[in-house]
């Protein structure tokens, strides 16, 4: 019914654009940048197929079509709004639903027996400040501490190394890590890169220019285990792959990840005390995937 409609984050990336007359303005309103509000309006005239904005100056001035949708996209986001406070003032009165954006979901049927109280609801987001705390009351986000407009809690960093397919390992028994360069490397689009390894392993090569970039970290992991490149995995995110055999190992050496694993959730909210039992799971659970080897244990420090 509404698959034209384009996510939410673009209609407030283009009502703050409207509103504030500035993509920069816009962005720290959002916690975005100015490249992602401009891609955010892009995307917008893409599917509206109209010019939204025109430069005057260092204001970007909205168009006659701008106008007419901006007024439009304010008034339903004013209606969206009210609506979820209404929803919110429902749950409030009925039981709580905790929503979680999470890659817990192999563990989480251990939360539910205890905690039959509380529910839980997933969705992903590639970016913090993609995520809509009107619809997720915790995030386990990885990343780093950035946005002041959180509550962090640390959970643990993981480590990196590179993985490949059976039948790789199985044609290359004797590939060094200086080897490496010279073979297809995959490479993810967000949080690290190669060069971190590199350095640990002793290679002196910079980050690689070329070679498929998957969004994904999933993705990328399934395209090792197709025997398309080797990837740099993150332990976590690996731990599966590695124990069914889908994916080998190459070598023993490990490099930090840049980023930790946190558990993040706004500062306002109803729904602390479910938030915090949600939190304290976490917590108890981690000494099993630490001694499965799952995860790594949280380093010291704090990361800006």
């Amino acid at each position: 019914m509404f698959e034209r409609l384009p996510p939410t984050q673009t209609l407030r990336a283009f009502e703050a654009a409207a509103r504030l007359g500035n993509y920069t303005r816009a962005g720290e309103e959002l916690n975005l940048t100015h490249s992602a509000i401009s891609h955010q309006i892009r995307a917008l005239e893409q599917r509206t197929g109209r010019k939204l904005f025109q430069r005057d100056g260092r204001k970007m001035v909205l168009t006659d079509s701008g106008r007419l949708l901006a007024g439009e996209v304010r008034q339903a986001l004013l209606a969206l709004d009210r609506a979820l406070q209404l929803g919110r003032i429902e749950r409030q009165q009925g039981s709580q639903t905790l929503s979680v954006s999470a890659w817990l979901v192999p563990r989480l049927a251990g939360f539910h027996q205890l905690h039959p109280h509380l529910s839980i609801s997933l969705h992903s987001a590639h970016e913090l400040s993609e995520l809509d705390f009107n619809d997720a009351d915790v995030a386990i986000w990885y990343g780093r501490a950035a946005d002041k407009n959180f509550r962090y809690k640390r959970l643990f960093k993981e480590v990196v190394f590179p993985v490949c397919s059976p039948a790789f390992a199985a044609n290359h028994p004797a590939i060094t890590p200086q080897d490496l360069p010279r073979h297809s490397l995959l490479r993810f689009a967000h949080h690290g890169g190669w060069e971190p390894w590199f350095m640990v392993a002793g290679i002196k090569q910079s980050e690689p220019k070329t070679g498929p970039v998957y969004d994904d970290p999933m993705h990328l992991l399934d395209a090792a285990a197709a025997d398309q490149g080797i990837a740099l995995a993150r332990s976590c995110l690996a731990h599966n792959h590695l124990a069914s055999g889908r994916l080998i190992r190459l070598f023993d050496i490990t490099a930090p990840a840049r980023g930790s694993y946190f558990a993040v959730s706004p500062f306002d909210t109803e729904k602390a005390e479910a938030i915090a039992e949600f939190q304290a799971w976490l917590i108890a659970i981690l000494p099993t995937l630490l001694a499965n080897g799952e995860v790594s244990p949280t380093h010291g420090g704090k990361e800006k």
